[in-house]
């Protein structure tokens, strides 16, 4: 699948671009090689030690933080092994993969053949055709670095103006209300997987980051080479969502944090192995020491028919690409990868690696919180809730290669935008597993009382996925209402099983007295800290003042809330 953006053509400009694309397809395959993952059966005799030196000291502190135990997935490939392949002289290899500890290699049929017989190599997979590569690049991660008169990059005392076009598309999400506390990506590592980042180095939005060492180039997997900044805008788009600072026009979701730029993505052509080079730099990412990686690409269908997915092989364990993003997330990196733009068309469906349960998927909406039609739908294959949450991808404001700003439809846009509230939230509790920020981000958006495959759990509020952790932190035995709207309600239980929940709806008698009519009463069982109950059947009016009452109970104590004056949207 291409870059996961999407935008309104006429007919006539689709028709040249149509005829454009086979012109380059036929172009880019005139000459081509074969390519192959070929996979070994161990690394030899290496011992698992706490420093494999493949890993930097920022990738080994996030180990240690979370309790990750370095393995034999860390450790490098057998050397003699690989020199053994490359004795023939019809394969070249592109690149190793010490996650799956296999190489990718061009080769001939004849070679794989040859290949095949040898001792240690347990499989070989065929991923599609690419153009001969003339020479390989070892990746640099050169930080850019720019002096400016004025470097200074904060958002505490944001105002609204301040934000530019990008205020709505924030404030959506709540991490406005983030930024004024402090919480703007700042310490975080962010790794942004796209098919290029054209002018990145020289647009406003960008030069603050290379005043403060804020923003590196890290590789790309595609051509094999470290020259990815001069073509293809989708990057620049994608990353300008999150990590932009050019005040009075447009702030990003977590301008504050730093970014590795890494290029998987051909855009002429569309092979499983753009989903390997996906993997590659996701090994990168990981020995670079990143916190998280936020991906707005997506595969299903290849130019060869033969080697596309179906739906149900969408499960999150078959494709290449899921086996990549399941061991990033392992490792300890919070991954987020778009749901796709194929809502609207006939295969519907989202790709891989957003079918993945641990990655956290992102569709799109407009910014009343619609679904956007295009956004691709879950469920995954394995019945696991996909897309996990949505953002404003409707006429999302992102930054041009040029400098400046425009409106596009994607859920590529949509993504880094909940990236963004995702570095927030890890500034702020930097102790809490990638499952936990989930679960949180889950538990706190518009719609987690009841989930559908359009739109996930509705839309992220990352203010009460931190006001949530926050009550818990301060006051873990303490019960709190975090949200009550027409929609839902969001209770923390503190660890009660027993609650008893009543809604009443405040109305004037005769105009003189103040009754209250009982709309919801309930008695729920549950072992659940985070409880959410639905209220969407109940057609709650905004504008009616409510009451609510809550009871929980444990074996050891009982616990009140009442709210006497609850307006339910203003809560």
């Amino acid at each position: 699948m291409a870059p996961n953006t999407n935008r309104p053509f006429t007919a006539l400009i689709s028709n040249i671009i149509l005829l454009f694309l086979l012109f380059s397809f036929t172009n880019t395959y005139a000459q081509s090689d074969s390519v192959f993952l070929v996979r070994f059966i161990d690394k030899g005799t290496v011992q698992v030690t706490d420093d494999p030196g493949t890993l930097s000291s920022k990738a080994l502190v996030r180990r240690k933080k979370y309790t990750i135990p370095v393995n034999v997935q860390d450790l490098p490939l057998n050397r003699k092994y690989i020199d053994t392949v490359l004795e023939n002289t019809e394969v070249q290899i592109r690149y190793s993969l010490k996650w799956y500890n296999a190489i990718v290699v061009n080769a001939t049929q004849k070679a794989i053949a040859e290949i095949k017989e040898l001792a240690f190599v347990t499989g070989i997979n065929y991923v599609g055709l690419t153009s001969p590569t003339d020479s390989i690049a070892s990746p640099l991660h050169t930080t850019l670095i720019l002096k400016l008169k004025d470097s200074e990059m904060n958002t505490a005392d944001l105002s609204e103006a301040d934000y530019g076009v990008s205020y709505g598309q924030n404030r959506q999400i709540g991490v406005t209300n983030l930024h004024k506390l402090g919480y703007n990506g700042n310490g975080i590592t962010v790794a942004i997987f796209d098919a290029g980042f054209k002018n990145i180095d020289k647009i406003p939005a960008f030069l603050k980051h290379q005043a403060n060492g804020k923003l590196t180039l890290g590789y790309d997997a595609a051509d094999l080479d470290n020259e990815f900044i001069r073509s293809d805008n989708h990057g620049t788009a994608v990353s300008s969502c999150t990590g932009a600072y050019d005040k009075g026009k447009y702030i990003g979701s977590a301008p504050l944090a730093h970014y590795i730029l890494y290029r998987s993505e051909r855009g002429a052509t569309e092979t499983p192995l753009e989903e390997l080079n996906w993997c590659k730099v996701a090994e990168l990412a990981d020995s670079a020491g990143v916190d998280m990686i936020t991906s707005s690409l997506g595969y299903n269908q290849y130019d060869d028919k033969t080697l596309s997915y179906t739906q149900s092989q969408l499960d999150g364990s078959t494709s290449f690409i899921s086996f990549g993003a399941k061991i990033a997330v392992e490792k300890g990196i919070l991954v987020l990868n778009s749901a796709g733009n194929s809502g609207d068309n006939k295969w519907r469906k989202i790709g891989t690696p957003a079918d993945v349960a641990t990655v956290l998927t992102v569709g799109a909406v407009d910014l009343k919180d619609k679904y956007g039609k295009f956004s691709s739908q879950g469920n995954a294959a394995d019945g696991t809730t996909k897309p996990d949450i949505s953002a404003l991808g409707v006429l999302a404001y992102v930054g041009s290669a040029s400098g400046g700003y425009y409106q596009g439809y994607g859920t590529s846009y949509a993504t880094p935008i909940a990236a963004g509230g995702v570095a927030c939230l890890l500034q702020a509790f930097p102790e809490l597993t990638p499952r936990e920020i989930n679960d949180i981000i889950r538990n706190t958006a518009t719609r987690t009382s009841s989930p559908d495959s359009f739109v996930g759990y509705g839309v992220a509020r990352f203010d009460l996925a931190y006001e949530l952790q926050t009550h818990i932190n301060s006051s873990p035995s303490t019960p709190k209402v975090i949200k009550i709207d027409e929609n839902q309600v969001i209770l923390y239980t503190a660890g009660m099983k027993e609650i008893h929940f009543t809604l009443s709806r405040r109305k004037k008698l005769f105009g003189l007295f103040h009754v209250n009519k009982k709309i919801l009463k309930e008695e729920i069982f549950t072992e659940k800290s985070i409880l959410n109950i639905s209220l969407s059947k109940y057609k709650i009016k905004c504008s009616q003042k409510h009451t609510v009452k809550i009871k929980l109970k444990s074996n050891a104590d009982t616990y009140k809330l009442t709210d006497n004056e609850l307006y339910p949207c203003s809560h």
